[in-house]
């Protein structure tokens, strides 16, 4: 009985839910791109190890960000925007929180092991959005 209910407001109130969820998701990667924007090095320290600039690299992801946030709230190309988005988590995630690496700090250890795994929870939500789309509130749709 109580799926029901749940699903009978669920398609009704579907264009909402959709909506509100794009608003979340895409609000968490604008807020952290402009912060990241604001002060490259929230991130350089992550790059060390990639070839080339790391204030490149950092605004590379920076801009990513805000773009891929903006996208997701507008509903503008959201599935292209949503699948660069998981590349972006994986490869942050592998990239930029190798706990597996630390090995005489435990805290430390444990911080990054959260952070690696916030960023696969990140790719499965933007799989989501990739599966689903922007829904019918959305540049998308208009």
């Amino acid at each position: 009985m109580a799926l029901r209910v749940i699903d009978s407001l669920v398609l009704r109130c579907e264009p909402m839910i959709l909506l509100l969820g794009r608003l979340c998701i895409g609000s968490l990667y604008l807020m952290s791109g402009v912060n990241h924007w604001l002060d490259l090095t929230l991130l350089t320290h992550f790059m060390a190890g990639l070839p080339g600039s790391v204030d490149v690299w950092a605004m590379l992801a920076a801009t990513i960000e805000v773009a891929s946030g903006l996208a997701l709230i507008l509903g503008f190309r959201t599935r292209e925007f949503a699948l660069l988005l998981v590349l972006f988590n994986l490869g942050a995630a592998v990239i930029g929180h190798p706990y597996w690496s630390i090995a005489n700090d435990a805290t430390a250890r444990w911080a990054q092991f959260i952070h690696f795994w916030k960023d696969i929870g990140l790719a499965g939500g933007t799989l989501f959005v990739l599966a689903r789309g922007a829904g019918p509130l959305s540049i998308d749709r208009a």
